[in-house]
């Protein structure tokens, strides 16, 4: 019997229609999806009769019935660069894909939404195209079928199952077009007023953000700017490892070679050290390196790390979290509020101070401040805003044509 999925609240999300409501139904799920696919094969047929790719029908030797089955969506992408966008033109899929997770039926174990044989094929297909990846819907390309279907692993031999954290929707990692509407979302949270200069970094990975924070600060100073700075990073560690973390630096000008303070978050604390400690001091170290004889400017690392994070040991794959880039995304935007609101805690105040400030503007993991919630409500959050992030990632992709239509549905759905 399915549990009701709760439908949580996520403050930083832009999406629509955040707390729909919950225990949509198997039976609900199923009808929304054949009808979707009932619209995505009448698109294709009226794209294969308009002809506009030339002896198609010829070369497919196929039944166009069998062939808008099997492979005409996969040939509908190979032909047009834009082929999500122009999907996305129709407004009946466009309101399909765009739905809010209230709308999804989430299978009770591993959260996988239940999506129809067509929108996997979307978002599979649309996987190859550069930018057109639509986060965590997708199974990886190399494992895709010939028509851009994702495998089902149980009708697969046991020999050749490779489950894995790619296989599921709530443990593949986030990818550059997740990352990158995280960090739109931390760039937009700097726009509020604040008394001094708060900037996001996100260069590459961790070393070249915290070279980018020394060079900004050196080219304030050439600026003649005298007003301390406050930088939040939100990365990735390094090429070879994928664990994301959060720092933030206070920068003087008049010293570009070593920060006045400088915490580290990490998400994840098992034995009261977070396990990058080490790499991240050395990283320090080597963005802002001291003379001999001088204290490191490790030294001044501070640990505003919480303990939201489950290890893997002993976990299902299903089960297993990986959703470090979430959570270090709160940690950054809670940062960002404190530098605006109370800049003097962030200069001056201490570290337990600041970190349960932090975890005070964290609503969607701490109840209050300092206390996490139920691993179990920390998991949804995170489903949620999983969904949220495909969700904004294809209103990115709707042409002009449709986004005064979707914003003025969104606009009563939230009215109703």
């Amino acid at each position: 019997m399915h549990t009701a999925f709760r439908i949580v609240s996520e403050p930083d999300a832009v999406s629509p229609a955040l707390t729909a409501p919950a225990n949509y139904t198997l039976p609900q799920a199923q009808l929304a999806n054949a009808a979707f696919d009932n619209v995505v094969r009448q698109f294709l047929r009226h794209w294969l009769d308009a002809g506009t790719v030339s002896g198609l029908h010829a070369e497919t030797k196929q039944d166009v019935n069998d062939f808008i089955e099997t492979g005409a969506l996969r040939s509908f992408f190979k032909h047009h660069d834009d082929a999500l966008e122009r999907l996305l033109t129709d407004e009946s899929m466009a309101a399909h894909l765009l739905r809010p997770a209230g709308e999804v039926f989430f299978e009770p174990d591993a959260y996988e939404p239940l999506l129809s044989r067509f929108e996997r094929r979307i978002y599979n297909l649309a996987a190859h195209r550069e930018h057109r990846e639509v986060p965590f819907r997708y199974c990886p390309p190399s494992r895709q079928g010939d028509f851009g279907d994702t495998p089902d692993q149980s009708q697969l031999p046991s020999e050749v199952i490779r489950e894995d954290i790619g296989t599921y929707f709530g443990t593949r990692r986030s990818d550059i077009t997740a990352l990158n509407i995280l960090v739109d979302q931390l760039r937009r949270e700097t726009l509020r007023p604040a008394s001094w200069p708060v900037i996001v970094v996100t260069e590459d990975y961790m070393t070249e953000s915290l070279q980018r924070v020394r060079s900004l600060t050196e080219e304030a100073a050439d600026n003649g700017d005298g007003h301390l700075h406050c930088f939040v990073i939100q990365r990735r560690h390094a090429p070879d490892d994928r664990h994301l973390g959060a720092a933030l630096l206070v920068m003087d000008p008049a010293r570009p070679d070593l920060p006045q303070r400088v915490i580290f978050c990490d998400t994840l604390n098992p034995n009261g050290t977070p396990p990058w400690w080490n790499k991240f001091e050395a990283k320090i170290n080597a963005a802002f390196p001291q003379s001999d004889g001088q204290p490191l400017a490790s030294d001044r690392l501070e640990d505003g790390g919480v303990n939201l994070q489950r290890l893997h040991d002993g976990v299902p794959v299903r089960h297993q979290d990986i959703d470090c880039a979430f959570y270090s995304a709160s940690i950054g935007r809670a940062l960002i509020q404190l530098a605006q609101q109370l800049p003097n805690l962030i200069r001056h105040g201490s570290i337990n101070d600041i970190v349960s400030e932090m975890t005070a503007r964290m609503p969607e993991y701490f109840d209050a401040p300092n206390q996490p919630k139920d691993p179990v409500l920390v998991r949804e959050v995170n489903v949620i805003r999983r969904w949220n992030t495909g969700r904004e990632a294809l209103q990115n992709l709707l042409p002009t044509v449709v986004i005064d239509w979707f914003t003025s549905v969104v606009t009563i759905a939230e009215l109703a």
